[in-house]
């Protein structure tokens, strides 16, 4: 079997970002209700890897040897992924695409708050630079005209609440995936998040059905390219690349984004958010690129 090169996983990875470029698009042309959507999202992709789970001898024993503090883990994931879903479909419904992709990747510099405050990680110099540059550019990014009462400030709060639930995700991944596969633990999340998902449709008064055939396509389009194409290409990689390579090449998910919402709906950012989005994206870089010297 031929080995697979760096360069051949690396243009995987730009494959994985162009894939996952397309979910804020997807999330535009639905008109069901955010909270409807996300569980449309992640049952249907909770479906499809089921077969492959369920169908592999390994993965089955697997589930069943995994310990209850494991399968409590994946619980607690699988809500924050819910909840993070649920507010970054609000936000690109509620602000610009550019401002609600910046401002969700910025859940890195959330991960590194929480492992500075637990004294995990030390910050020197240059990673402390990066931070409070991405966060200035994320301030420059969030900025309207309509304060904190105006739509687009609702976005954009939405937006940096799905960052700080997507790296409450990021954080008990890499805890659990100690214990288990990716494929069982990504089902098991998913799962977890679907079950969330459709509870909080039924207590929330909102009708499952009824909202257009649209909205089952583009739900489908994301669980296809966006978490099986997008998030599993990435690990995937991970087996070639290093992981501060992978993180940068992710981080320019909004520039794929930007280009698809100017193509299709013609809507170009704002100055403040092209200016703020690339402080945003450059003092990740930098903090990135600080730990990777750090080793």
């Amino acid at each position: 079997m031929k080995k697979t090169s760096s360069s051949q996983a690396l243009m995987v990875v730009w494959l994985a970002v162009l894939s996952i470029s397309t979910s804020a698009i997807f999330v535009r042309y639905s008109t069901a209700p955010s909270l409807v959507l996300a569980a449309y999202r992640k049952t249907i992709v909770t479906i499809l890897l089921a077969f492959p789970v369920f169908m592999n001898p390994e993965y089955r024993k697997e589930l069943k040897s995994l310990t209850p503090g494991a399968w409590g883990w994946c619980g607690v994931s699988g809500c924050f992924l819910a909840i993070h879903f649920w507010t970054y479909f609000l936000s690109v419904k509620n602000t610009t695409v550019a401002a609600s992709l910046v401002l969700v990747n910025t859940e890195v510099l959330f991960v590194a708050l929480y492992l500075f405050l637990r004294g995990r990680e030390r910050l020197n110099r240059l990673s402390l630079a990066g931070i409070l540059l991405a966060l200035a550019g994320g301030v420059v990014v969030a900025y309207t005209r309509g304060g904190l009462a105006g739509a687009g400030m609702t976005g954009n709060l939405q937006a940096v609440l799905a960052a700080v639930m997507l790296s409450g995700y990021s954080l008990i991944g890499s805890r659990v995936r100690a214990d288990c596969s990716n494929t069982v633990y990504t089902f098991l999340v998913y799962g977890t998040s679907a079950v969330l998902l459709n509870l909080l449709v039924a207590f929330s008064g909102y009708s499952f059905f009824g909202y257009g055939k649209i909205n089952f396509l583009t739900a489908f389009l994301m669980a296809v390219f966006n978490s099986l194409l997008g998030h599993s290409l990435f690990n995937w990689s991970l087996k070639y690349l290093s992981p501060t390579l992978v993180a940068i090449c992710k981080i320019f998910q909004p520039v794929f984004t930007v280009i698809w919402a100017y193509l299709l709906f013609r809507e170009v950012p704002a100055p403040n958010q092209w200016m703020g989005g690339i402080v945003v994206i450059a003092g990740i870089i930098l903090y990135i690129r600080s730990k990777e010297n750090a080793v």
